[in-house]
């Protein structure tokens, strides 16, 4: 039986009188969403992406309400994603944004989430990939945020998904499964799922996890979720397909977006992680450190060594070797680190500390 595990970060809301900076940046490559995207653990290859060049970007936000870069796919145009105090970098746009986002991208549709919606589908923005987690969990940070909230509560509602497809642990295959649920059920996240009525009248319906936002003081959008964290089951070192897909519902027009946090696609963090390993057959030294961490090894094999941000950012990436068998990290910032080392039979995460 699948098990669906989300939790919702709630966020500590900080009221104010200015309104946030919110930038984005149009996506030229398929390696810079996978850039975005691969975190702590995780390996991301075979990147495709189906959608309007306007529908898809980087985004950058400081913001109470928000987490602070990533990812961003719309059923329109992303530089309609932010309000009117901020900025977008897309070549021949001007910095003004509509006051109501409605644009048609004029793309088809996706045939997986017509079947959620119940209805025909329009301007699908997809991204798809092949993915490998390090331990039994794969993890990721995102929201949901829309044009048609409040008004069209208890409508056709524009639809998204998060598929996955692979080997269950728990017996049998995922196929094209949807994990952008309710935490704790197995009911799709959708404006009629997480709302707080018409109107923002009322009944609530999941409301904890909506975030009213008619004001736009973050975005363009009239409403969106909290940061939802997700997390699926694996089988470590075996190959899952995602699928991250959002389109317009029954129309072409109100636009929608997911927001996938930055490095968040990762396996699950912890201070030692050891596999098949014996903790003598390494030695790291000195912790903390301020210029250089060495490395001593016990086996002869090769020694795959990554280095990440605490918030999953991967900073290095290094084979070991006799030669040269430290990590130079004086130019980071003072903090926490993880170290990910893997060789052919043994995996382990140390975590680190830089002074």
């Amino acid at each position: 039986m699948k098990k669906n595990y989300f939790f919702a970060l709630i966020l500590l809301i900080i009221s104010c009188g200015l309104k946030s900076q919110f930038t984005i940046t149009p996506i030229t490559s398929n390696s810079i969403v996978t850039g975005y995207l691969e975190g702590l653990g995780v390996t991301i290859t075979n990147m495709s992406i189906t959608a309007a060049p306007s529908a898809l970007a980087s985004y950058s936000v400081q913001s109470a309400l928000l987490f602070g870069n990533g990812i961003v796919m719309s059923t329109g145009k992303v530089n309609n994603s932010i309000n009117s105090t901020n900025t977008f970098t897309f070549p021949g746009t001007t910095n003004t944004v509509s006051s109501i986002m409605s644009n048609d991208n004029g793309y088809v549709g996706d045939a997986d989430l017509t079947s959620i919606a119940g209805a025909n589908t329009y301007d699908a923005c997809i991204i798809e990939f092949d993915c490998i987690s390090n331990t039994t969990s794969l993890l990721f940070d995102f929201a949901f945020a829309s044009e048609e909230y409040p008004l069209y509560v208890n409508g056709v509602n524009d639809v998204f998904a998060i598929f996955v497809t692979g080997p269950n642990p728990s017996g049998g295959n995922y196929l094209n499964e949807n994990f952008a649920v309710i935490p704790g059920t197995n009911t799709a996240i959708s404006i009629n799922t997480v709302n707080n009525g018409n109107h923002n009248l009322g009944p609530c319906m999941n409301c904890s996890y909506y975030i009213n936002n008619s004001g736009d003081t973050d975005t363009g959008y009239n409403g969106y979720t909290v940061d939802l964290l997700g997390l699926v089951d694996v089988i470590p070192g075996q190959q899952y397909h995602l699928k991250i897909a959002i389109a317009d519902a029954l129309d072409k027009v109100y636009d929608s977006a997911i927001f996938l946090k930055a490095y968040s696609f990762r396996s699950t963090i912890a201070t030692d992680v050891k596999s098949q390993s014996n903790a003598n057959n390494i030695l790291i030294y000195p912790l903390p450190a301020s210029d250089k961490i060495y490395i001593k090894y016990a086996k002869p094999e090769a020694l795959h060594i990554e280095l990440f941000s605490i918030d999953g950012k991967k900073i290095e990436v290094t084979l070991f070797d006799t030669v040269t068998p430290y990590i130079d990290v004086e130019s980071l910032d003072s903090g926490i680190y993880f170290l990910h080392l893997s060789s052919a039979n043994e995996t382990m995460v140390k975590k680190i500390m830089v002074k």
